[in-house]
């Protein structure tokens, strides 16, 4: 009944469908209060492959610089609308920073060679085999960029399209340099999926606020219910997975102003 009742305000707050990937992109870039890395980022995957221009890459040999390591498909609109921020980031940090493109798609490589050609791609693209992508977690969905620190583990895994500024702040913090966005460091999801800590980015301080029985609500709420923007996730999965969503985040807030007004 509780959940019932959170829904209903939240309904009656007027949260609607997502917009286009573009304007979503844009009000983010808007509203980045924060930028996010995990506590205890794990060693990523090992990876070989053979690049579209035939050369051999290894994720191990780019040790000591930041990978930003893309999947993403040519038919898919929000990785194409993040490619020239990822041209724009490997200039500008060349020597610093490596991105690398993994395509999904189902085309012959020499097809998306010819894409990525056309799309002035200056970063090394490979095809994602099945194995591969199983190696990271099976890409329910696309785009998916997993950032790479200089020790080779993984710093963040960010879903869907994200602003330049998001990009930039993730490569800037992990090299050491002044960045304009604070950067929390967050846990990363619990084995089962669910989110089991209050430390969510964006809410954590109202979910201070709530006292332990309404906490403990709160956060079941917040795994159960959908976030809006089309990604599938929990209003919590979605606050850790994908901290800069323009969607989740004013949803949990309602949801947890109307369980604190809740006797």
């Amino acid at each position: 009944m509780l959940l019932a009742a959170l829904l209903a305000a939240c309904l009656a707050a007027g949260w609607g469908l997502r917009p286009s990937s573009a304007s979503a992109q844009q009000s983010a870039a808007a509203a980045v209060p924060e930028v996010y890395l995990f506590k205890n980022p794990k060693p990523a995957p090992t990876l070989t492959a053979t690049s579209l221009d035939g050369k051999p890459l290894n994720l191990a040999a780019y040790r000591g610089e930041v990978v930003l390591l893309n999947f993403w498909a040519t038919w898919c609109g929000p990785c194409r609308e993040e490619i020239p921020e990822f041209e724009k980031l490997q200039t500008a940090y060349a020597g610093k920073l490596q991105v690398i493109g993994m395509s999904v798609d189902a085309l012959p490589p020499s097809s998306v060679a010819k894409a990525a050609a056309k799309m002035g791609i200056n970063y090394p693209v490979a095809m994602a085999s099945a194995a591969v992508q199983t190696r990271f977690g099976g890409m329910p969905t696309i785009p998916v960029t997993f950032v790479i620190g200089p020790k080779g583990e993984i710093e963040q895994t960010n879903h869907g399209a994200n602003p330049y500024l998001v990009f930039d702040t993730e490569v800037r913090s992990l090299l050491g340099l002044p960045v304009s966005v604070k950067v929390a460091r967050i846990d990363q999801l619990s084995p089962d999926g669910k989110v089991g800590t209050i430390d969510i980015p964006g809410i954590a301080a109202e979910l201070k606020q709530l006292s332990p029985a309404k906490r403990q609500k709160a956060l079941a709420a917040l795994n159960e219910q959908a976030c809006t923007c089309g990604c599938e996730w929990s209003l919590a999965t979605c606050r850790v997975k994908d901290p800069s969503c323009g969607f989740s985040l004013p949803q949990s807030k309602q949801l947890i102003a109307a369980l604190k007004a809740t006797k």
